[in-house]
């Protein structure tokens, strides 16, 4: 037996009796499919208002009681791992439900990878004695809009982001110029496919052509996605020994598609949440790029100080990452709401928390927490428990979240670096 259920009654673990097809009959999933919550996470975007599902009890993919966290960990193991852990919360407050929620998703990792790769691979690096600091900047560093008119490669963008920018701005444009537009840059369609082609999407069959990949994906949702890849160009030449770019991208990578999950089945555009993910520490690039020496002494004085890299930033800049990278965005015609998650991925306001918003601050949060990558910060940001309420969360559906994002944030890594391990 089967039934047709709406997108609202669909969950995870459910089987599709069907294949699931757009309404202009593109194949999006086979029959047989186990649905996870990244799919229930896409089916908005992709135009899905439901689905045939097998007529028996969905198929749980994290049981009603999940096993302790502790299951299959000595208690040496686990103590060894809390002890290793809770320097890089010192800023969080474990006390907060879902906080401690967090941290008890952290613990079982942190025993696997110091199994794996010892207690160092888990701890905060050494220290900075005070009598190493790089010295500080003779110059005062410019302010936010000043330091972004005065970099030349911010402020002259090129002209297939510039009609990007217009399709994607024009609720008229159609799926054929938008096609059309990023077609111009073979190495941004390259990208965009292999992103299209990753386990991001997991679509049944292969996408070979922008074309088709418009017609799936959808025009504006395409647009949106080379939108946000077509930024990254311009940050190849970031100094080296400020950050490895490798962990930074994967810092970001990990924050769009936790960001992306997060969304569910609330209507949430998945493109702009990955896109705002993996936008929202952009402020800090352009930092590393134009201020390599006042940064570097802000790395190692937060380190020092025992600070937060945001708190160090405005200490010694008078702004941080949050808002240069928002105001770079609005600079540049991105849509409103992507703007403001980038602002608000550090703070949020205290009332009417907007759902992207929200998103993009929880998942900056677990990536810090399960340590996908950095961006620079060494430690775990605090939590918004708005936020966590505006997306109505569980302990249940983070550990579902995480375990989603895992098995995808290392594929989509090679899209963006093909030529590294």
């Amino acid at each position: 037996m089967k039934q047709h259920l709406s997108l609202a009654a669909l969950t995870p673990g459910m089987i599709l009796a069907d294949a699931l097809c757009r309404k202009d009959g593109v194949l999006l999933l086979p029959p047989d499919t186990l649905l996870t919550e990244r799919h229930l996470a896409l089916f908005p975007s992709w135009g899905v208002d439901g689905a045939v599902v097998r007529d028996q009890p969905p198929v749980a993919l994290s049981p009603a009681e999940p096993p302790h966290p502790r299951d299959g960990i000595s208690e040496a193991q686990w103590r060894e791992a809390v002890e290793a852990l809770r320097p890089r919360f010192v800023h969080a407050n474990l006390e907060q439900p879902a906080m401690a929620c967090i941290f008890d998703q952290c613990v079982p990792r942190a025993v696997v990878r110091m199994l794996e790769h010892g207690r160092a691979s888990v701890t905060l690096p050494d220290l900075v004695p005070a009598g190493c600091l790089p010295p500080a900047p003779t110059t005062p560093a410019p302010g936010p809009m000043v330091l972004v008119a005065s970099e030349p490669k911010l402020t002259t963008l090129p002209d297939v982001f510039v009609r990007i920018t217009e399709i994607l701005n024009d609720p008229m444009s159609t799926a054929h110029e938008a096609a059309e537009a990023i077609g111009r840059d073979t190495g941004l369609s390259a990208v965009l496919l292999r992103l299209v082609n990753s386990a991001f999407y997991g679509f049944p069959v292969k996408v070979d052509t922008l074309s088709r990949a418009v017609t799936i994906v959808g025009s504006r949702q395409l647009t949106t996605l080379a939108l946000g890849l077509s930024v990254l160009s311009l940050f190849k030449e970031v100094p080296g020994g400020l950050v490895d770019m490798r962990s930074f991208w994967k810092h970001s990578i990990g924050c769009g598609v936790i960001a992306a999950t997060l969304a569910g089945p609330d209507g949430l555009e998945v493109e702009r949440l990955f896109v705002a993910g993996l936008l929202h520490d952009v402020g800090r690039l352009v930092l590393y790029r134009c201020l390599p020496r006042h940064m570097a002494h802000i790395l190692a004085g937060a380190r020092a100080e025992g600070r937060l890299l945001r708190e160090a930033e405005r200490r010694s800049l008078g702004y941080d990452h949050a808002v240069l990278g928002a105001m770079l965005l609005k600079r540049w015609r991105f849509p409103e709401n992507l703007e403001r998650a980038v602002r608000q991925h550090h703070g949020l306001p205290s009332h009417q928390v907007p759902p992207m918003s929200a998103a993009v601050h929880v998942a900056n949060v677990l990536v810090g927490a399960v340590g996908l990558g950095s961006s620079g910060e060494v430690y775990v940001p605090p939590l918004s428990p708005l936020a966590w309420e505006a997306l109505r969360l569980s302990p249940e559906r983070i550990a579902r979240v995480l375990a989603s994002a895992s098995s995808q944030i290392d594929d989509i890594l090679r899209v963006f670096l093909p030529d590294e391990d």
